[in-house]
């Protein structure tokens, strides 16, 4: 009787159960552990710090303040709304946000570039605002309408073109845009996204003219991407 009752324990209490092949003690479950929770991106006035400010140089272009409050904001909308992220970046459910406007001094019809650094909650959340972009960019190709408040725009195609190869992933695209006033002239804009953690820096280029520039001046993306990496301690 007691030896039928130590097979009983062994067989159902806290022992390795033995492989029924090899009369082996097969290896004890590992317990599942929780993992620790990703750290939130900074706040505003760490994100502002980490902006290129009014006055640095990125090669021939300068920082400067930018002409309206908040580049790349929320008021416009897209129709269909999935093309939003392409247009504001909008519903993306950051935490905070600093921004700066780079251009030529002295040369309005050279390159301006919009920044926009956003922090989330963490890297799952910024994670997911690149992929709702990146869902923007398969799904929106063929071009989609922009509410602008007071005029509707017209993008007739979106392209994707090659990232930086900074961050933990980046995504960058072409976007051809009708002119509001004539139908028949193209007009081009770039925008780079990068993620690094829980936060994303966003460049969005455009130019007082009908050429196709070629994309986001690489000289602000380093210079921009210097600076952060150097305050948040990312690695590229």
């Amino acid at each position: 009787m007691a030896a039928l009752l130590l097979v009983a324990a062994t067989a159902c209490g806290g022992g390795h159960q033995e492989d029924k092949e090899t009369g082996v003690p097969a290896p004890r479950a590992a317990a599942a552990s929780t993992p620790p929770p990703a750290p939130p991106g900074p706040g505003a006035a760490r994100l502002k710090a980490l902006a290129l400010a009014p006055g640095e140089k990125a090669g021939k272009y300068e920082a400067g303040e930018p002409v309206l409050d908040e580049p790349m904001n929320e008021s416009y909308e897209a129709v269909p709304a999935v093309c939003l992220p392409l247009t504001s970046l909008g519903g993306a459910g950051h935490t905070a946000q600093a921004y700066a406007k780079t251009g030529v001094p002295g040369e309005l019809r050279d390159v301006g570039t919009d920044i926009l650094l956003r922090s989330y909650k963490d890297g799952a959340a910024a994670g997911a605002a690149l992929a709702s972009l990146t869902d923007a960019g398969e799904r929106c190709a063929g071009g989609y309408t922009e509410d602008r408040m007071l005029a509707e725009g017209k993008v007739l195609r979106v392209e994707p073109v090659a990232p930086p190869g900074v961050g933990d992933e980046a995504r960058a695209y072409r976007i051809v845009v009708q002119d509001v006033k004539d139908k028949d002239i193209k007009l081009y804009k770039y925008l780079t996204v990068i993620r690094s953690g829980a936060v994303t820096l966003s460049f969005r280029s455009d130019i007082l003219d009908i050429k196709d520039f070629g994309g986001v001046p690489p000289e602000i993306v380093t210079a921009q991407w210097a600076k952060f990496a150097r305050g948040a301690g990312a690695s590229s």
